[in-house]
This record gives C-alpha cells, structure tokens and sequence, in this order.
C-alpha cells in the first residue's frame, strides 16, 4: 500500500507538504499541489481515515437509535437523518433499541469509545440521569422525544397541542365518549399527549373514563387487539384518537369486519399522516406531521454543536402539525 513517505520521495517534498495537500491546507504552490495530486492518482493512493480520525479526532459519523426501524414513522425519520448528514458529509450509524434500556446504553457506548462523534436519541428507553453522564463524550440530541429537564436540545412537536386539537374536532362532530390510546413506552411524549387529550375534555365538560386508556398502541396488530377490547366494554367509546395511523388502520380493518360501521359507530383519529391513511376504507383523519424535515432539522442542530464546538444546551425546537380531516371521523 502506497504511504505518504512514497509520495513525498517521489515529489521531492515533505510529508507535512502531502499531508497539507491531503487535507487542503494552504502554504502549498499552485504547481506542487497539482503535481502531488497527478502522483496520487497514478499511485491510486487513498487517504487512511482511521489516521485522518485520528489527526481530527472526528469519526465524522453520527449514531441515531430509534425503538424499531420497520415502523413507518422511524423508516421516515431515518431517512431524513441519513440524508441531511449525507449532504454534509456524515455517516450514520443506526440503532434499534426495542425499546431496551440496555441496548441504548450500547449507543452511547460507541459515544465513548470515539466510535461515533454525535448521538440522536429517536426514544428515550433509560432515565435521564443515566443518560446525562455521556455528555463529556459528545453531544446527545433528543429528537421526536421530549424531557423536562434534559439539558440538551430537543427536537419534536407540540404534543399537547396536536392531540387537542385532534380530541377538538372530535368533541366538535358530537362525541362526548372519547378514548385515548398511547405509544408502547409511556414516554414523557406521550404524557403530554394525554395532556393535551384531558385538557380538551375538560375545556368542554367532559369526564374521561378509565376504561377508555389503551395502552400499548403501537402497531396493526395492536389496533386489532384495542378493538377487542373495546367490542368486550359494557359502556364502549364512539370516537378515539389512537395516536397512531398503524393502530387506526388495525381498529377499522377490525371494527369493520365485526360489522362496525365508520364512522357512525366509531369515530377514529390517528397521528403521523402515513401513506396508510389514504388506502383504508375509510381513509383516516389524522395529525400531520413534518416527519422528513424532524430528522433533517436534528442533524443540521447536532452538526451545529460538532463543527462550532458551542457549549450543549437546552433548546427545545417544535416543528408545526395539521390535522387532516378524512372519512374516518
């Protein structure tokens, strides 16, 4: 393998002059940058990154960890990840955590090894004093996740404010038994979200009842099981906001098929704006939300804080949602 020494010798040059010439310094002439550059080709030399890593003590690479990477709304927001770091010349490592504690404790483990530079946290699967001593390592951002005291920045939605308004235009059509469902993880996410969901309740007189918490909506399948659940209550809901498009798509497809009508019988919201929501029968109202642009927002807010060498702090950046009324409700 070609080293630097060979080309220096060949171009009569220093190495501190080839390594300039690699990593475009200047104080090198015009007419011995080019003949140094036609070497390399010849020579077909390329750089070490494990050496230029360890000149830079960069890696040039971020991690993101996210509870489940075939879910719709993670196959999104990595892709938007993987794109913005693309265009800045980064790579991404990614993690699925399934939503296992010790599993991200793996991802800042790469932190700090110095296996990756920046660490984008999708879910939040351990307390954040656990969390919080990586931060000498490198910086942590939260991304579609939310903490109260998390002194770092996070990136998501105004979750209070979606689903009010989702729980809004269900109180607004004539429901005044309307359930909730949450994400696989109580996250502090989802708090507010339930947040948002009693506020709405309480704003027009109405009393939530325990019997219409669903827990751990997540997927298709988890829908088919709320809509057994719901089939079993005595007294049942007529409207429900699922937090989630995959389980929305599960409960109609069920409800449907056990005669349900929607949504004269059962009014649905859900949240993401998924593809999914277009090709149900009936198409889904849901919350919409700028999925791509949160992942692309994250990486550019975390390059920020690696090539500026800025002191982390708290910064919480919400992103705007939309309801999208469909046939669902």
């Amino acid at each position: 393998m070609t080293r630097i020494s060979e080309i220096a010798k060949i171009c009569n040059v220093s190495k501190t002059t080839v390594s300039r010439v690699l990593n475009n310094h200047p104080y090198v002439s015009k007419e011995k940058r080019e003949q140094i550059l036609k070497v390399m080709e010849e020579l077909d030399y390329a750089p070490s990154s494990l050496a230029r890593n360890f000149r830079t003590n960069k890696t040039q690479t971020i991690a993101i960890s996210v509870p489940s990477f075939d879910h719709p709304f993670f196959a999104q927001l990595v892709k938007g990840v993987s794109l913005a770091a693309l265009e800045n010349d980064y790579k991404v490592l990614i993690f699925q955590t399934f939503y296992d504690a010790k599993n991200e404790l793996d991802v800042m483990g790469k932190l700090k090894n110095r296996e990756v530079d920046g660490v984008i946290l999708g879910a939040l699967e351990n307390e954040w004093n656990v969390i919080k001593p990586y931060l000498k390592y490198g910086p942590i951002l939260l991304c579609n996740e939310y903490h109260h005291s998390a002194s770092i920045p996070i990136i998501g939605y105004d979750e209070f404010e979606a689903t009010y308004k989702a729980v809004n235009h269900l109180i607004e059509k004539g429901h005044r038994k309307i359930g909730f469902c949450y994400d696989t993880s109580y996250s502090q996410a989802q708090g507010q979200r339930k947040e948002g969901f009693l506020k709405a309740l309480a704003d027009h007189d109405l009393l939530h009842n325990d019997d219409w918490i669903f827990g751990h909506g997540f997927s298709i399948e988890d829908g088919f099981r709320i809509c057994d659940e719901i089939v079993k209550l005595k007294e049942k809901p007529t409207a429900l906001f699922t937090g989630n498009d995959q389980v929305a798509a599960g409960i109609i497809k069920k409800a449907t098929a056990l005669g349900y009508k929607i949504p004269e019988c059962l009014a649905i919201v859900g949240y993401d704006n998924q593809s999914i929501c277009q090709v149900t029968t009936p198409t889904i109202t849901t919350i919409d939300i700028p999925i791509m642009e949160l992942g692309q927002r994250t990486v550019i807010e975390l390059i920020k804080y690696l090539n500026e060498d800025l002191k982390l702090k708290r910064d919480i950046i919400k992103l705007p949602t939309e309801l999208k009324i469909r046939e669902s409700t």
